[in-house]
């Protein structure tokens, strides 16, 4: 079995002892954590797996923990750039260990001053196995190893392009080579894949192989000498050039697992690159380890906002759940999701299960950016339905930057319609709605190009379809479509238009427009709901704050939305509320799901590495006035722990001294206060001893409007504050609440009418307090139960 040559096989025995002191050595696995490799492969061997050759940087990953990995050919550690306090990930490698690089916090760099320079010939190589690919901005590439300047032509780069193409680039003379992998030859996602590139100065060539195969290769002239960018550092995982997606975030980075990285000053035979690769291959009897990309919900341990009951995406920057559906016994839940990092980017569909819509595992990512189809630059919200099988089929924005206009509607079928968690799904290759130019409505034309967020629902024997966009002057408005196969799609017309001058709130486009059946239990009375979330051409203080409604009738013979008012009604009151989609689940209910936005700054979700959360899962209904009533699901009570208090009929005073016994950021409670003799009252929570933080919901008599006020909810400044609230009529003047607090998350449900959901982020350690309050009276405590509230998703429990 062949070792790795670290610096020659003469001081091979050196770098053995010192790699065992160390503690590198470790048993290889294969396939996955839990299955050994064959018994024939000894734990003393060093089975890393390199050419047999002088490396001049070389790193194994081996270490298996910590921040810090050693380039075994100089015998120097290097500190691992990450973004959180815990390690970076480490996992099973091709040999013994691998780095997981996040995709957005992790490199490896090298001072300019200490890079050992080729001199003649060129050579790397590494084992990757890719988690996501990139979107490819600038055109540039997700950097394997890198230490170049394109623009003043020096140096070198091998890294992953769009789409998983791989690219050796490099300066030879004052000529910059760029030379891609051909169609079909890519790095497949959560997979190991063995990459070489190479500058041979003897046979003037360069060349690119993937799994010992040359897939590439190009002639040079024969005087050409390499040119190092020997004012840069080399970095592995990172971009020379990166550019810039905010003030903090960076794109070019790689995505995935890397094993046994290495840079040579001299080139190897196709024969010696092949050999290399069979051995390995060879190694694992043609089987490769099955490497460990999924995302781990753990890297989160200790973290104060991240909410554990309601759902949150496994790792970094999730958005607007949507598609919900019911399929053989589990809820289906889909959202946006950037693989890459918490910032928006390269959207994929991320995609949980659950049994109840409380306890949710996580599943694959369900829908990439992909070749081949119209969605080859992203794939953003859209909806869910069933086939004429009852098969779930999914609908999506498909984004595809080379075509006008670049949104367009994709559908994807269930893989295997026996596979009760639904893992994979086929995405069509083409479009199934286009946007036509020159749409005409009854107040002007639809914006061209403003086209997306498709909600598809069957009624009858038919589908009909609404696409979220804009009519130029007017507002927002729902294209309406209809279908009698899912396949073919005919544009009928606007299900609405906006009036964005009379309601500057709803926008100038309407984003996942839903129309949704509500009944009433006891009368059976059953109407529709109209839901939109407004999107602004232009910067605007109300973005991705709010959701609007209408109450009405829908006619699927005429095609007719008739609400019962013109004017539109806010959905909830705590402008953190948006991205909402409904569905009816197998009990009949209407269920809502939404995003809660968590607003803070671009830096601070850099370090903490996630970004948003979901809303609780949320019945409409029509109430006994006649509106909309709203309600968290039953199921919520399932995560109830402990009692920690039950009070009946107390003074404001009795009260508050059951309360200072508790001391939580993650509960639920049940409030019924009679505010009859006071100008307003409410809760405090999440409130320090001292009064220096401290969160309000409250109801004001005078005003006869429900708030919540975040003044003083956090001492970090970066954190947006402000008093949100909205109208309500109380009966008999008593105050009833259903609130959960999870973390960072406030939601309070308002006798069941109207809804605040906000995100606070208190900095002090004591701000976990409860008390009831009164300004110019105190309210009565009718009833007040407080429950410990469980942790709900797979991988987040304590």
């Amino acid at each position: 079995m062949k070792k790795k040559r670290v610096i020659g096989m003469g001081l091979l025995a050196i770098a053995l002892c010192i790699m065992i002191i160390s503690g590198v050595l470790m048993k290889f696995q294969l396939k996955d954590d839990s299955e050994s490799i064959n018994d024939n492969i000894k734990e003393d061997q060093l089975l890393e797996y390199a050419l047999n050759g002088q490396a001049l940087h070389q790193w194994g990953f081996d270490e298996g923990a910590g921040k810090v990995t050693s380039d075994l050919a100089q015998f120097k550690d290097a500190n691992i750039h990450h973004a959180l306090t815990s390690d970076p990930e480490w996992k099973n490698g091709i040999s013994s260990k691998a780095l997981l690089f996040d995709g957005y916090s992790n490199w490896i760099e090298v001072a300019p001053e200490m890079v050992q320079k080729p001199t003649d010939s060129l050579s790397i190589e590494a084992w990757v196995a890719p988690r996501a690919y990139e979107w490819g901005d600038n055109g540039q590439t997700s950097v394997i190893m890198n230490q170049h300047d394109k623009a003043n032509k020096q140096g070198f780069i091998l890294g992953m392009g769009r789409h998983g193409y791989i690219t050796f680039q490099l300066a030879l003379n004052d000529q910059w080579h760029e030379m891609w992998s051909p169609a079909g030859k890519i790095l497949p996602k959560d997979k190991w894949s063995y990459v070489a590139a190479q500058f041979n100065k003897q046979t003037n060539k360069i060349s690119l192989y993937i799994n010992g195969e040359l897939v590439q290769e190009k002639e040079v002239p024969e005087d050409s000498q390499f040119v190092p960018a020997d004012h840069l550092p080399l970095l592995v995982g990172k971009h020379n050039q990166a550019v810039s997606v905010s003030d903090v975030f960076q794109a070019n980075m790689f995505n995935g697992l890397m094993d046994n990285v290495s840079l040579y000053s001299e080139a190897f035979s196709d024969e010696q690159i092949k050999q290399q690769y069979d051995e390995v291959n060879n190694t694992f009897n043609h089987e490769l380890p099955i490497p460990n990309t999924s995302f781990d919900r753990t890297v989160y341990k200790g973290d104060r906002y991240r909410p554990n009951y309601h759902f949150t995406a496994p790792q970094h920057w999730m958005n607007e759940p949507h598609a919900p559906i019911y399929y053989n016994g589990k809820y289906h839940l889909f959202y946006q999701f950037n693989p890459a990092g918490p910032f928006w980017h390269q959207i994929h569909w991320g995609h949980a299960t659950s049994k109840d819509m409380i306890h949710w595992e996580d599943s694959p990512i369900a829908l990439s950016p992909s070749e081949g189809t119209a969605a080859r630059d992203g794939v953003w919200s859209g909806s869910a339905t069933y086939d004429k099988n009852g098969v779930p089929v999914l609908f999506y924005t498909a984004g595809h930057d080379e075509m006008k206009p670049n949104q367009m509607t994709g559908m994807a079928r269930a893989a295997d319609p026996n596979d009760v968690n639904l893992n994979d799904w086929n995405m069509n290759p083409n479009p199934v709605t286009i946007q036509e130019e020159n749409m005409d409505t009854p107040k002007g034309k639809v914006m061209f190009g403003q086209f997306r967020d498709p909600y598809v629902w069957k009624d009858g024997d038919k589908w009909y379809q609404l696409v979220g966009s804009g009519v130029e002057a007017a507002g927002g408005t729902a294209l309406l479509y209809t279908s009698e196969d899912l396949e073919h799609w005919k544009y009928e017309k606007p299900l609405m238009i906006g009036d964005k001058v009379n309601y500057p709130h709803t926008g100038d486009v309407w984003e996942l427009p839903f129309l949704v059946p509500i009944k009433n239990d006891e009368t059976n009375e059953q109407k529709y709901v109209f839901m939109i979330s407004p999107y602004f051409m232009n910067p605007s203080p109300d973005a991705a704050r709010f959701t609007f409604y209408w109450i009405g009738t829908w006619d699927p013979e005429k095609l007719e939305f008739i609400p019962d008012s013109q004017e539109p009604k806010m959905f909830d009151y705590g402008e953190h509320f948006t991205g909402a989609q409904g569905f009816v689940d197998e009990k009949g209910r209407t269920i809502v799901t939404s995003i809660l936005q968590d607003r803070r700054s671009e830096a601070e979700k850099y370090q903490s590495g996630w970004a948003h959360g979901a809303g609780m899962p949320l019945e409409i209904y029509i109430n006994d006035k006649l509106d909309l009533g709203i309600r968290p699901i039953k199921e919520v009570q399932s995560l109830r722990k402990e009692e920690l208090t039950s009070i009946e009929n107390a003074t404001m005073d009795e009260a508050n001294k059951q309360l200072k016994k508790i001391q939580s950021d993650q509960f639920e409670i049940e409030l019924e206060l009679d505010v009859s003799n006071t100008k307003a009252a409410g809760l405090k929570l999440l409130k320090d001893p001292n009064n220096r933080e401290e969160t309000t919901v409250f109801y004001h008599n005078e005003s006869k409007t429900i708030h919540i006020d975040r003044e003083r909810s956090s001492e970090n400044p970066e954190i947006e504050k402000g008093v949100q609230g909205g109208n309500l009529t109380l009966e008999d003047n008593i105050l009833k609440l259903q609130l959960f607090v999870d973390k960072s998350i406030v939601e309070a449900y308002v006798n069941n009418e109207k809804s605040i959901s906000s995100r606070v982020f208190p900095t002090l350690d004591q701000s976990k307090g409860l008390e009831v309050y009164g300004i110019e009276g105190e309210p009565f405590v009718r009833l007040m139960r407080v429950w410990s509230i469980d942790t709900a998703i797979t991988g987040e429990e304590d």
